[in-house]
């Protein structure tokens, strides 16, 4: 079971990580002749990829601690079930997710000025 859970944590990582490259991929390639050189797509594609994948560092990093963690319970006869570690990543992707759909209002909301 803890391999599944960490395969689970890697997939998280993973799809975390994916979406950084979609995201830097995709807003360099969107701007005009003359981009916006202060707030735009294409000057937030780099940061916003940067976070998305240090999201999945951390995803994973936290995946291996909570194996061992839970590797070294079981050893000892003991079982480990929640923790901060789950609260804080879903938290920190949920903040995440609103950072970008507010980032991705205000580029489009000042295009259109």
């Amino acid at each position: 079971a803890l391999e599944r859970t960490f395969l689970g944590y890697l997939r998280t990582s993973l799809a975390l990580s994916m979406l950084g490259i979609v995201v830097a991929q995709l807003f360099r390639l969107q701007h005009n002749p003359t981009p916006n050189p202060h707030f735009g797509f294409f000057v937030l594609g780099k940061p916003l990829a940067i976070i998305c994948q240090g999201t999945a560092i951390y995803t994973i990093l936290i995946g291996v601690f909570r194996t061992w963690r839970s590797q070294n319970a079981i050893v000892r006869g003991k079982a480990i079930s929640g923790g901060f570690e789950i609260v804080a990543l879903a938290g920190g992707i949920f903040v995440i997710l609103i950072m970008f759909t507010v980032l991705l209002i205000a580029v489009d909301i000042s295009k259109e000025v």
